[in-house]
């Protein structure tokens, strides 16, 4: 899938430019005038709350991977802000309720305006919020893997990049899920290069188990600059993680709020060296939290200590832990799975 688009909010004019963008890459992808016109007063409401409460932020523009050829992109929006947070958030969320002197129709409005959407805030840490919109060919009922597997993720090229070095995809097959990110070295088009020959791999391959993958990505990517990589494969029915990693992808498992098990990588590049390739299993229990990381965030990257957020949206997931742990100076990924009770 496409990188993340994203917007630093400032000051107006950066709203009034998240705006256009985003209805743009909506009508590109399917949206008519109507629904293209509530994606832009959804980033205009998120764009004025950064404003008003933390005084700068980000936008990020993106569309999900559906996980099959089959299946349609939904097209969603974060807004990230380190701002004073909100102690009430249900109550921030009604109509007319305000705290900065406006009618309070903002987050109402976001919530009315999206097909889905979800809110994270923290007294003193900010807020983040997601607003969602399904794709217009979306099938009729959820497959059994998606009602049992839900992903979401941030990948963001480094300031002043137009292309992101790093790349992500996930493929569905009964009830598994296989998840890869690629991290090319450096920056750039080739970087992109890279990672995105990787996920072509998976693309592919979507059958083969994640060790293999991991022995295709580096055969494939001996011509390009190459790329540390990771492959989980989540089976919901037999309550297990297979995973290969090779280079300085992360991974972590989460059971509820518990501490995280960190999944196990090899040294080396896909493409270039390569220590013995080796897959680890793991138990992926039934309310399990799966995050799996570029290092363009920091290794100290974790749920732990933000209470509640391992109920949201993964999508909102991904988006506290970029907007918390990104380096500012590297491309930066960041994928969550997370098991549907």
């Amino acid at each position: 899938m496409p990188a993340s688009v994203q917007i630093t909010i400032e000051d107006p004019s950066q709203s009034a430019q998240a705006r256009r963008i985003a209805m743009r890459l909506a009508e590109q992808n399917g949206f008519d005038e109507v629904r293209a016109g509530q994606v832009g007063i959804v980033v205009t409401e998120a764009c004025t709350n950064i404003l008003k409460h933390a005084g700068s932020g980000e936008i990020l523009i993106q569309l999900t991977d559906p996980g099959s050829a089959e299946a349609v992109p939904d097209f969603e929006m974060l807004a990230v802000d380190k701002g004073p947070g909100m102690d009430n958030l249900e109550k921030c969320l009604r109509d007319g309720f305000s705290t900065g002197g406006s009618p309070g129709q903002g987050l109402g409005a976001i919530q009315r305006l999206s097909d889905e959407s979800d809110f994270y805030s923290a007294r003193g840490e900010g807020t983040t919020v997601l607003a969602r919109w399904h794709g217009t060919k979306r099938p009729a009922g959820a497959t059994a893997h998606q009602q049992q597997i839900r992903l979401g993720a941030v990948n963001v090229p480094k300031r002043g990049e137009e292309f992101c070095g790093d790349s992500w995809g996930v493929e569905h097959a009964g009830c598994t899920a296989t998840i890869m990110v690629a991290d090319g070295l450096g920056h750039g088009y080739e970087a992109s290069l890279a990672s995105l020959g990787a996920v072509h791999i998976l693309r592919k391959n979507r059958e083969s188990q994640p060790g293999v993958l991991i022995n295709l990505a580096h055969h494939a990517l001996r011509s390009l600059r190459g790329a540390a990589v990771s492959v989980a494969r989540i089976d919901a029915t037999a309550s297990t993680i297979t995973f290969s990693g090779l280079g300085n992808v992360m991974a972590q498992i989460y059971t509820g709020s518990q501490r995280a098990q960190h999944l196990v990588s090899v040294n080396g590049t896909a493409g270039h060296h390569a220590a013995r390739i080796r897959e680890f299993s793991y138990d992926w229990p039934k309310d399990g939290i799966l995050v799996i990381y570029s290092d363009g965030l920091a290794t100290s990257t974790s749920l732990e200590a933000r209470p509640g957020l391992t109920q949201r949206d993964p999508s909102l997931i991904a988006a506290v832990l970029y907007r918390d742990f990104a380096r500012g100076h590297d491309d930066a990924t960041v994928v969550v799975a997370k098991a549907v009770e």
